[in-house]
């Protein structure tokens, strides 16, 4: 059973939504007595209104996850989260989705707060079940913990303790603080939770505790021996302790591996076996609280018209029940496509590269026996563009079939998408949601997965490779290739010890977890963000610096403490203060 959220409960901590500007302002009681709150009741709802939480960052948690490394490039369209893709400080620090992002990443941790504290003096007769809540709640905590620290670095405000009005004081201890805090939090989560078969799907158990204590190893390992010695810790015992936390995900519970990997991202097979956690939808809107999937929307391009010329495609319409909502926000680079090889099965389940003819209505489903379009994950040549274009004069209803390639949407010398390009180019099929109820509704349903066994397998390889033990990880990562083989095209496929080194496995991460929003992350821990961006992406070539591993501090944020002295913005960002932002673009149509 999937996990419905109280929609009441928002009143925890939609107050603090409401607010200016002002430092942390979060009222997280809200609506919600404190005596109520106390009560083993309202501890639970409390619990749960945290999941709630997630739909309102998940959507820059994605962007802000996403953007400006190597895999996705900035397409035509997209509102100011876009200076973070391609680096433009002077609007980063007076950026509207940072100072969103911000501050809903701390009304989570607020609300997470306030629930570690009232949770342990509420009336609650049962103690296991009071240990069950304590360790639900620490475990969140340390998740955005997580998130806030590899956002915002040095510059991120710590705090343990909820607010219930407006907080002027900020604290930046340092990350080392941060890390500290979150192992502690999840050392105390471990005596509480359940296992992942006997909890409701969606909610925190052990695996999931697991899954992130395993990611905050991995980025600890990537700090200096100062800040892992600090959070008390070796970067060796970061690995060995993350290995052991590979191994038991992979044999200690009923995670399994999916044969078909287009069924992980099957909207109609959202519980399967593959995923740890997702953040939870419900196609009964009530449960939504308002906060319904919009991702959907955002690698959709053009597919009506064509790349080659920007022919309009008749066969097709601007939007469609099953093709997508086009909002042309996020597109995949020319690396990322050129990573896979053509018998890599993921490169198909990740990336689409046929349409087929939509009779009459955009709501209707695609006549699938017969092509318009394809967008080859190739070059293509003049004559195969004009072969199709002239299959109008012999097809029963003049249907012509585009045909288009790489050589149309990119400059392969420089990976810098084409002028067509930017808005026509392969739909990301790992968010599209064809049970949404009309062709532009942009309110889906589908649930967005956060952690799954795959990234399990790739951590795995990954350790196995700082260890030296790369016949270890070529083994790993042949066992997660097994379901991506072409059958009669096994050798292309092919691991060997010798092929192990960090940017063989950036690349397995980039075919294995491509588009599902933490690209980013990975980079910054492994130290490979800045080589890998400016190699890769030709949007932040001239424009990305080594300081740009760390996110400004919303200046909003900054302005409004009364300890200057004490809590500042991040160095490198100082020049940029109080330079207006641009006029935030119009929304698409």
């Amino acid at each position: 059973m999937k996990l419905k959220y109280w929609t009441f409960i928002i009143a925890l901590y939609a107050g603090s939504l409401c607010s200016c500007s002002d430092f942390l302002s979060e009222d997280p009681k809200g609506n919600i007595t404190t005596n109520y709150s106390e009560t083993e009741e309202g501890c639970e709802r409390l619990v749960l209104s945290l999941y709630n939480t997630h739909r309102d960052f998940l959507e820059r948690l994605y962007l802000f996850g996403s953007m400006g490394a190597d895999e996705q490039l900035v397409a035509v369209n997209g509102n100011d989260w876009r200076y973070f893709g391609e680096y433009f400080d002077t609007q980063m620090i007076n950026n509207g989705w940072n100072r969103d992002f911000w501050k809903q990443l701390y009304n989570s941790l607020n609300v997470a707060n306030l629930a570690t504290e009232i949770i342990e003096t509420a009336e609650i007769k049962d103690e296991g079940r009071r240990a069950e809540l304590r360790a639900e709640a620490h475990a969140l905590r340390a998740f955005y913990f997580w998130i806030i620290t590899e956002t915002y670095g040095d510059g991120a405000h710590f705090t343990t303790e909820s607010t219930a009005g407006v907080k002027t004081i900020g604290y930046q201890p340092g990350v080392a603080t941060f890390y500290k805090q979150m192992l502690e939090d999840l050392n105390i989560a471990a005596t509480g939770l359940k296992l992942p078969q006997n909890s409701q799907w969606g909610r925190m158990n052990e695996g999931i505790r697991k899954f992130i204590l395993m990611k905050v190893l991995m980025s600890l390992a990537g700090y200096p021996d100062d800040v892992i010695s600090a959070a008390g810790y070796t970067k060796e015992r970061c690995y060995t302790d993350a290995l052991a936390l590979t191994k038991s995900l992979r044999s200690d519970y009923n995670y399994r591996l999916l044969d078909d990997y287009t069924q992980i991202f099957d909207v109609d097979n959202q519980i399967n076996d593959e995923i740890i956690w997702s953040v939870q939808y419900s196609t009964d809107k009530t449960y939504n609280g308002g906060g319904e999937n919009g991702l959907h929307r955002y690698g959709v391009g053009w597919y009506n018209k064509s790349a080659v010329d920007n022919k309009a495609i008749t066969t097709l319409w601007s939007h469609s029940l099953y093709y997508g909502r086009e909002y042309r926000w996020t597109m995949p680079s020319l690396f990322m496509i050129q990573n896979f090889n053509e018998y890599d099965k993921r490169l198909y389940g990740s990336l689409q590269e046929y349409w087929c003819w939509i009779p009459t209505d955009w709501n209707q489903k695609p006549v699938y026996s017969d092509t318009v379009l394809i967008r080859h994950f190739r070059t293509v040549t003049d004559e195969e563009v004009a072969a199709g274009r002239q299959r109008a004069e012999t097809h029963p209803l003049g249907h012509e079939l585009f045909v288009e390639g790489l050589n149309h949407m990119y400059n392969l010398q420089t990976g810098e998408p084409t002028m067509n390009g930017r808005s026509c180019y392969h739909t990301n099929l790992k968010l599209l949601d064809s049970s949404r109820e009309f062709a532009k509704d942009e309110k889906g349903h589908k649930d967005f997965i956060w952690f799954r066994l795959g990234e399990v397998y790739l951590s795995q390889a990954e350790l196995y490779m700082y260890m030296g033990q790369k016949e270890e990880a070529a083994k790993v990562i042949t066992e997660l290739r097994k379901r991506a083989l072409t059958e009669g095209h096994e050798e292309a496929l092919k691991v060997t010890p010798d092929m192990i080194t960090l940017d063989f496995i950036l690349d397995e991460y980039m075919r294995e977890l491509s588009m599902e929003g933490f690209r980013w992350y990975t980079l910054k821990r492994t130290g490979k963000l800045l080589e890998r961006a400016l190699k890769y992406n030709p949007d932040v070539k001239d424009k990305m610096k080594a300081y740009h591993v760390t996110r400004p501090i919303p200046q909003n944020e900054v302005d409004v403490v009364t300890n200057k002295d004490e809590f500042h913005q991040l160095p490198e960002y100082l020049s940029l203060i109080h330079i207006s932002e641009p006029t935030r673009p119009e929304p698409i149509s």
